[in-house]
């Protein structure tokens, strides 16, 4: 739906039959919830109106200048949302082959962002173990890479027999352990270090993408020539292109004006904060 900060928001009131957006699986390893919030509030003593989504597009911003990539600018002015998207971030719409191969560019500039951080076993799991149903292994991974993530991410408790996690973490977790999965996570830079460069593309082309949607991209020659470019040098081309398409993702399906509500508290409705 959007940059709307909806991610951020619990409203369950109460009812833990009602799932939030941030127990979707594709969220259940993120973290910095209690972090946002605290960033918000230092920028309230200077600017005290001002949104979580904001808040969020302007910290990852940052965060990617802090880490080595490119600074671009971050227009403000979006409102919150007024609920959150259990259903939707649970539908497993994930982007197809077909996807990726026709809005190559933008697919490729987005799979960038997967070079900072982690990346749970639970989402390559699969790969390993029972990749498409097959109960086998993805053939597109390489030998040695086989070896060091299948050490990290061997198939217990924590996973089903498909692969998948064994379940939700707790909606009783205190917000500064919001995010925190209980399986094991991998460096999403397992071969370089955790900073934004180009490390991720030169993995791709040694058959050594953690995600199967990013290994992808080797599949079609137009996707293939991207990854060539952009693992060329010092990444400068990436770079410039990153910013353009940050700029225009932050601002995609954004609430502005009488839109939304700017939550005072990031988890909670502005009527109950």
């Amino acid at each position: 739906q959007g940059c709307d900060a909806s991610v951020f928001l619990d409203d369950s009131n109460g009812d833990r039959r009602h799932c939030i957006e941030r127990d979707a699986i594709p969220h259940m390893t993120l973290k910095g919830f209690d972090k946002i919030n605290m960033i918000k509030e230092e920028l309230e003593q200077v600017c005290p109106v001002i949104s979580c989504a904001d808040t969020t597009a302007l910290a990852t911003r940052d965060g990617i200048v802090l880490a080595g990539g490119p600074f671009y600018p971050v227009f403000t002015g979006r409102r919150d949302s007024l609920r959150s998207y259990f259903e939707e971030d649970s539908a497993k719409e994930k982007p197809s082959v077909f996807w990726v191969l026709t809005c190559s560019t933008t697919f490729s500039l987005i799979s960038w962002g997967h070079n900072i951080g982690k990346i749970g076993c639970e989402f390559i799991r699969a790969r390993l173990y029972n990749f498409s149903g097959t109960g086998q292994l993805d053939p597109s991974i390489a030998s040695d890479f086989l070896e060091q993530i299948g050490r990290s991410c061997p198939l217990n408790k924590s996973s089903n027999s498909d692969g998948s996690p064994a379940l939700m973490r707790s909606r009783v977790m205190s917000e500064s352990t919001l995010g925190m999965g209980d399986n094991e996570e991998l460096s999403s830079s397992i071969s370089s270090r955790a900073c934004f460069d180009t490390h991720i593309y030169q993995s791709l082309l040694r058959g050594r993408g953690l995600l199967f949607s990013d290994q992808q991209l080797m599949v079609d020659d137009q996707t293939a020539m991207l990854v060539r470019i952009y693992s060329i040098g010092n990444g400068s081309t990436f770079q410039m292109d990153f910013a353009r398409v940050m700029v225009k993702l932050s601002n995609l399906g954004a609430l502005t004006g009488s839109e939304g509500r700017v939550r005072i508290n990031c988890s909670r409705l502005a009527s109950s904060s």
